[in-house]
């Protein structure tokens, strides 16, 4: 054991301690910034999560925790493609996955982002707990995937409205999908129990500029249009 490992405790102690001291908001910058080269330097599965555990906490100065996290996200890009099973580990358990997300789309591509985001989405079943759904969610709308109809189709009827806006905003992004995506999206329109006017209105405005008709939903949404709609003919316009 070499004299400085006897005097600090060895790797794995100090790899604790460097850890600890990147979710410590009260620990000077530097402190932290020189940890995260230590944990980076180190390189190991453990130090990874240490390194990625610096997401799940915000410092109050909005513009210094950004550019902490970027850090965290190029030292990781730096360690190279290892990096990718631990980070998808670690966005598996934990809220504050956009960042994580990122680097499985650097070493991986989009695909295996879409991929990661939509086993997220299938386990997030907590109705007491539906912001992570939600954020898997907004993620997806940032990606152009036929997967992404399947995987959202569901949440568009979940109980929580967030989600379900969310969800219809990534079916919507979806812009090259053929009747399967208007069908399920009139069906929303059509539904009396959707109390969302917003997505409805979200619905209205998509349908009005990709000029789509109603179909044999029309006569039902004739009836209770979404707020500041009106149905011409089989297509919705501004009332």
């Amino acid at each position: 054991m070499a004299f400085f490992d006897f005097i600090f405790g060895g790797d794995e102690a100090q790899l604790k301690r460097h850890a600890r001291r990147m979710v410590n908001l009260n620990a000077q910058a530097e402190d932290r910034e020189a940890s995260s080269i230590w944990l980076a330097e180190n390189g190991s599965p453990d130090a990874i999560q240490g390194l990625l555990n610096r997401f799940t906490v915000k410092y109050e100065q909005g513009m210094k925790d950004a550019a902490e996290k970027e850090n965290i996200y190029r030292l990781l890009v730096g360690l190279g493609p290892k990096v990718v099973e631990p980070v998808i580990a670690w966005a598996r358990g934990n809220d504050n996955f956009a960042q994580p997300l990122r680097l499985v789309e650097h070493f991986r591509g989009p695909e295996a982002a879409v991929s990661l985001l939509l086993e997220m989405l299938a386990v997030e079943n907590d109705p007491f707990k539906p912001e992570k759904k939600r954020q898997i969610l907004v993620h997806l709308a940032d990606f152009r995937d036929e997967r992404v109809i399947e995987g959202a189709r569901a949440a568009v009827r979940d109980f929580d409205e967030g989600v379900r806006y969310a969800a219809c905003d990534a079916l919507l992004a979806q812009e090259n999908a053929g009747p399967e995506l208007r069908e399920i999206l009139v069906g929303i329109l059509a539904d009396r129990d959707e109390d969302s006017n917003r997505m409805k209105v979200r619905i209205a405005e998509a349908f009005h500029q990709r000029g789509w008709n109603l179909g044999t939903h029309t006569e039902e949404i004739i009836k209770e249009p979404p707020h500041g709609w009106r149905v011409q003919g089989d297509r919705l316009v501004p009332a």
